[in-house]
Formats: structure tokens, sequence, C-alpha cells
């Protein structure tokens, strides 16, 4: 009993620590005292000990201008598929306050040398062909990012029609879906929404050139997932800023991957499909396109067909009945050295007979730095059916990507 007394005087006794020790009685004989304690209240330390985390060390920031950083520019392996520059690093900028995480500069060249021969003559020139300058890069959230870029190449064409190709923001808040807003390329078959860094040639193929690699204004859903994935956009029907909502337009894009299961031990296969409709200053327009792409291992080879009831694609507004198809097939020797042959015939009006303009292809490509650094040389061969006639077209084409 004495014990627990003892107890409960000594937890008042915390409670209440201004009181002194020799005025509390832990009995009513006073048998037993807070003097058989040997330490007194203010001896007593109360005060609750707090452990501070300790700190991580931080990792050190490797300067992208170190000769290990500039040194890996050389030996960095490059992905076929990505436009990233060799000088990504170099120039990017970190922004340390605001809605904007960073901002990396672009700026990529292409440049060609190409000599025309035909039955009488020959036309040997130099043309630049691609002068483009930009900035890409994410918002704080990191979910968010934006990509501006912009055409600096000398052309006939209207300058500042062309001068935007790519404003827009988007977000990856949705998984596997990305949401743009802005001006972009929209997927108008495989190769007539690929950047012109990554075609196999200098030149995209005949149905591609005429109904693809366009920019227009809209919101654009794009979906990755194992088996498929999509490109779904309406856009305004203007190309190239050229005139202000002249009506409304939808790209639609479906992709499928039947040999995804396999993760890659019987290839890699995609099957995919879409149609380009809209109106444009009361002119309708129909397009209906297919697609096979097949690689594996060093091989890989790509069908496209497309028919189009009117278009609004790079060739412009047209009522025009046209169709075309090309088949690619390509062999990468090396790392570094790619040989391709190309097929591609098209019909640029189906009411008028033997109308067809066909081109056979033979291309190398020399990958001294993935795409960022790229040497290709291209031999076609083009066919007028219409008038059975034959002319030969050799280039030379050089890519930087900084």
């Amino acid at each position: 009993m004495k014990k627990i007394i003892f107890l409960l005087a000594l937890t008042i006794f915390y409670l209440q620590p201004n009181v002194k020790a020799e005025e509390i009685s832990l009995s009513p004989n006073n048998e037993t005292t807070l003097e058989d304690v040997k330490q007194s209240p203010e001896e007593i330390n109360l005060e609750p000990i707090i452990l501070e985390p300790e700190e991580k060390p931080q990792e050190e920031k490797v300067s992208p201008y170190t000769k290990r950083a500039l040194k890996g520019i050389i030996e960095r392996n490059y992905d076929l598929n990505s436009t990233r520059g060799m000088l990504h690093d170099q120039l990017r900028v970190d922004i340390p306050k605001g809605p904007v995480k960073d901002a990396n500069l672009q700026v990529n060249l292409l440049g060609t040398f190409s000599d025309t021969i035909d039955s009488k003559n020959s036309n040997f020139k130099f043309r630049m062909q691609t002068i483009n300058v930009g900035l890409n890069g994410k918002f704080r959230s990191e979910k968010e990012g934006y990509n501006l870029l912009f055409d600096l190449t000398p052309t006939n064409q209207n300058f500042f029609h062309h001068l935007v190709l790519d404003a827009w923001v988007e977000t990856k808040r949705i998984p596997h879906n990305t949401l743009m807003f802005g001006t972009s390329r929209p997927t108008v078959g495989y190769e007539g929404g690929q950047s012109p860094y990554l075609i196999p040639f200098l030149t995209r193929s005949q149905t591609a050139r005429n109904f693809g690699n366009i920019r227009k204004t809209g919101i654009r859903l794009k979906g990755d997932y194992k088996y498929m994935d999509y490109d779904l956009g309406g856009y305004s029907s203007d190309t190239w800023y050229s005139e202000f909502f002249p009506g409304v337009e939808a790209d639609l894009w479906v992709n499928f991957k039947p040999l995804a299961k396999g993760e890659g031990k019987w290839g890699n296969l995609n099957v995919g499909g879409g149609i380009q409709t809209g109106s444009r200053n009361s002119t309708d327009f129909l397009l209906e396109m297919a697609a096979l792409r097949y690689e594996y291992k060093k091989f890989w080879m790509r069908a496209e067909w497309a028919n189009a009831d009117g278009s609004n694609g790079a060739s412009g507004l047209t009522e025009k009945r046209r169709w075309g198809y090309n088949f690619t097939l390509a062999y990468r020797l090396t790392k570094k050295l790619e040989f391709l042959l190309r097929y591609d015939d098209f019909d640029p009006d189906k009411m008028k007979p033997k109308n067809n303009q066909r081109e056979y292809t033979a291309g190398i490509n020399y990958f001294i730095l993935g795409q960022t650094a790229r040497l290709i040389l291209n031999y076609v061969l083009c066919q007028n059916t219409q008038n059975s006639t034959y002319s030969h077209k050799i280039m030379v084409g050089t890519q930087f990507l900084l």
C-alpha cells in the first residue's frame, strides 16, 4: 500500500514542479518523504528531447560543361525515334521561380545538295531545306509542358504564315494520355505526322506530302497503351494561319499493337488507320487512311495507303479525288548505317486516266550521332505514266539537331 501511495505522490510531484520537496508528505506518519529521492526537482530536466531527422546529403549537380559531360555527347546511345538535340543539356536553363520550371533551346538544321537529271539537262543546286528554332520545357507541376517552334527557312511562300510551326501546351494528368491545346502537326498517316528529322528519306512519300505534313490549331488527345494508341483531334480547318476559322475538321487515328505481349520477341507490329474529315469555306473533304509497320531486330518495313474525296493537306484545299500508296523496306547494317528502298505510287486526279506518278527511291542513312548528326544519300527515279517520261534525282543531305 505504501508503494502505491508513493507512486501517486511522485506523480503529483511531477505535475506540480514548483512545490518544494520538503512540503510534501507521502503518508500521515511522515514515514516516507521525498527526501529519500536523491535528486531535487531543480536537478531534474523535464524538457522533452526532440530528435531532429538526419539531413540527407544533397547530390552534387554536375555541370553540363565539364569535360566528362561534353565527352558524353559523343559516347551517348542515341534514340533514332527522338528529336532531342545533342546539346540538350548544355542549352537548358533551369528557372528557379515562377510557373515555368525550365526552358530548352532547340536549333534544327537540314540542308540538301541535289541534282535533277532529265532527258535534256541537269539542275544542280543547294537548298537550306529546314531552319527551325524554338523552346520547350515543363511547368512547375512537371505534369504540364509546352513547345514553341518557329520556321526561319527562306521560302517563296508567305514567310509569316509559315513562321509558327508549333505553339502548344500539354497536360499529362490522365494516366497514359496527353491532352494538347494549340497549334501542332496532326497524325495524317505515319509519315504525314512525323517530324522532318525522323522521316527515313529526304522527302516524304507523295501521300504524306500531299495529304499530311500540315499545322492546324485545336484540341488534341493522344493515348498510349500497351496494345493500342490513338491521336484524336478537333481543329479549325485553317492551315498555316491563313484564315480565321473557316470551318471545323476532325483528324482521327487509331493504332493497334497485336504483338505487344511478346515484348519484342516476335518483333513489333503496328496496324493503324484513320480519317480526316471536315469543311473549309463550304468545301467538304474526306480522307481515309490505313498503314502497316513492322520491325524485327535490324529489319523494318512500312506500307501506307490513302484515298481522298477532297482533301485539306499540305498541297492545299481541293475537291479532287486522289489516292496513293507506298511501301518501304529498310535494313540497319550497323547502329550507324542503314539501307532503304521505297516504291511510291500516287494518282493526283482519279478522273484523268493513266495519270499516276511513280517514284522509286534508294537511300543510305549514316547516323553519326543518331538523328542529331546524320548524313543522307538518296537516288530517286521518277516516272510519269501520262507521257511515259522519266527523270532522275540524286540528293545528299546533312542534318544537325542542336
